[in-house]
């Protein structure tokens, strides 16, 4: 009998009843017999509603999920947005939202905050909002994108004079401190993002109207379902719009203080100048249990805006799956886990994709193309790679890499405490092995690079800096791709590597784990290998166990290659999830507050 899956983990088949299922097996019968590669029209529209990638067996195209609310506009609110802004990956993600959702027929608009002059986008009107005691005037700035047949994206820029900082998006770039009107910046941001689709006329076209979704990411528009709630919904506006709040990285929340200034004194009331409703502030407070306050008479009370957004909006959308089962753990959640847990019904965690430029098909970027089929440009590109950086040229070593921030939190103190053994043990004879780490952060492991280079010169390349042009052709020209972090939502790297045949070793967490099939307990389909649990040891057990097929079992890695290569990691399939979450959230009714 021929199956349909909608998951690894759910045949959808056994739920369907009766002729209904006599019906869409008996065409799926038909289609594998010959009659196209793909399912016949009826059979799409039926299933497509249930999956968001069902196939039968790989003879047929994989479904895509037929949205019910391609008329219901989307608003993405983000602080960052390629090209005009970025910090990290948000920015890259924002623009990926932008663009998928209006090649798939939704009228898109995406709202950033404009920290600098944008060529091509053009004023359209000036707002006044009342805040922290005074009245602030924001311009708004419109840019529409063509993407072909009648599609494209409005993008917005709120712009006020707080939002041009000389220095970073979030902080100061030379003490590294956050910019102290941060609290007063992205309430000002995410009131006047609210405004956009019912008040402004981008262009000259109709108005977006109150019948939208809005996807507010990370803590920077966490305000903005909180406002949504109390300002709007609470006076009748916005009862037909919904939010979705994707976290991106849980560990960063918008935390401020309840009130400034020490007991016994006059205190100034954050709170207060929001410009919310008394009901609002059990959304938004959070208090630090006793053994993390900092001196006597601290309450521990915190204005928490991811909180806030968590409370407040009408699903959570985190970049994995695991990650979205992490956060509601003491050990993932950074002190929400309960607060995720109470909205576990409207949870869900949906792998990010990549960019289609990930392709070594048509990469002009790397020094030869390949494929699975064909990898010789992959023996080219190692060289050009040894030769770029100062390696021993030399086709039969093995070139571990690592490309990430220098952080704690992308383990790279784990590398450096294996370098030595990776550079000097026998290892059973498997010691030919070179090592490059590229990466910007902290200022210990800048300088752990340099000494690793200079005592192992032409083993070790440690570029302490970084670049898109030489990332690509560390990850194109290397065997196995290092990511040992101690948690990462989603992680963008392990997924290009694959594209690229180099094998990823990753800690069992996060996207890390959804999107790396292990070696240890997938060996006929592995596309990777997972390191748990995470230390130093067993990082050093991993290795040598891909070390031992480099060298002993050359022919089993070529086929883990091919079957990383073989990967969809595409945006359309993350963005059919987004379609099947947006129609649930659609078909809910709205969040009214507590």
């Amino acid at each position: 009998e021929m199956k349909m899956y909608a998951n690894p983990s759910m045949d959808f088949t056994e739920r369907l009843e009766g002729d209904v299922k006599n019906e869409i097996m008996e065409e799926l019968k038909e289609a594998k017999a010959g009659l196209g590669t793909s399912p016949t029209k009826s059979t799409m529209s039926t299933m497509s509603r249930i999956s968001t990638e069902a196939s039968v067996d790989d003879a047929l195209a994989p479904l895509q999920y037929e949205a019910q609310n391609l008329e219901v506009p989307v608003v993405i609110v983000t602080s960052e947005i390629h090209p005009w802004s970025k910090s990290g990956g948000l920015a890259i993600v924002a623009t990926q939202y932008a663009y998928n959702f209006a090649t798939r027929g939704h009228r898109t608009m995406a709202i950033a905050p404009m920290y600098d002059n944008y060529e091509g986008a053009f004023y359209q009107c000036t707002k006044s909002f009342e805040l922290f005691g005074g009245v602030h005037e924001v311009r708004y700035f419109h840019h529409f994108q063509s993407y072909g047949e009648g599609k494209g994206c409005d993008y917005v820029f709120v712009d006020h004079p707080s939002f041009r900082r000389p220095g970073g998006l979030y902080h100061n770039l030379t003490d590294n401190q956050e910019y102290s009107d941060n609290l007063f910046r992205f309430a000002l941001f995410s009131l006047a993002a609210l405004e956009v689709p019912v008040a402004i006329e981008l262009g000259g076209a109709p108005r977006y109207g109150g019948k939208v979704m809005f996807i507010a990411n990370d803590w920077q528009s966490g305000l903005l379902p909180v406002y949504m709630v109390h300002r709007h919904r609470a006076f009748g506006n916005y009862n037909d719009a919904r939010c979705m709040y994707v976290i991106h990285n849980l560990g960063y929340q918008g935390c401020y203080p309840l009130r400034l200034g020490l007991p016994g004194t006059m205190q100034y009331d954050n709170f207060a100048q929001l410009g919310l409703p008394f009901a609002a502030l059990g959304d938004l407070i959070y208090q630090y249990p006793l053994h993390e306050r900092t001196f006597e008479g601290d309450s521990g009370e915190t204005l928490n805006l991811t909180k806030g957004a968590i409370q407040c909006c009408d699903r959570i959308i985190t970049v994995s799956p695991t990650y979205a089962d992490e956060i509601r753990t003491p050990e993932g959640g950074f002190r929400l886990h309960d607060f995720v847990a109470g909205k576990s019904y409207f949870l869900v965690g949906i792998l990010n994709g990549i960019d289609s430029s990930w392709n070594p098909r048509r990469d002009n970027s790397i020094a030869a193309k390949f494929s699975a089929e064909d990898l010789s440009g992959k023996l080219e590109c190692k060289r050009y790679l040894q030769r770029k950086l100062g390696l021993k040229e030399d086709d039969n070593a093995c070139i571990l890499s690592f490309v990430g921030r220098l952080t704690n939190q992308k383990g790279i103190d784990l590398i450096g405490s294996c370098i030595h053994w990776i550079m000097e043990d026998n290892k059973d004879g498997l010691q030919n092995v070179q090592l490059v780490m590229m990466g910007n952060g902290e200022e210990n492991f800048g300088h752990m690079l340099q000494w690793a280079e200079s005592s192992w010169k032409g083993r070790i390349c440690g570029y302490w800096g970084f670049s898109p042009q030489v990332e690509k052709e560390i990850i194109a020209g290397s065997d196995f791709f290092l990511m040992p972090s101690r948690y990462e939502p989603c992680g963008i790297p392990q997924m290009c590597a694959m594209m690229y045949g180099t094998i990823p070793i990753v800690h069992a967490t996060g996207g890390l784990k959804d999107s790396v099939r292990s070696w240890y307990s997938e060996k006929e389909t592995s596309t990777g290998f997972h390191v748990w649990p995470l230390n130093g040891d067993s990082l050093k057990k991993v290795i040598f166990d891909g070390l031992h097929l480099h060298f002993r079992d050359p022919e089993e890695l070529q086929e883990m290659r091919r079957r990383a290569m073989a990967q969809d990691f595409s945006w359309a399939r993350a963005i059919d999830d987004y379609e099947r979450h947006f129609d649930w959230t659609m078909a809910d009714p709205p969040f009214w507050g507590r």
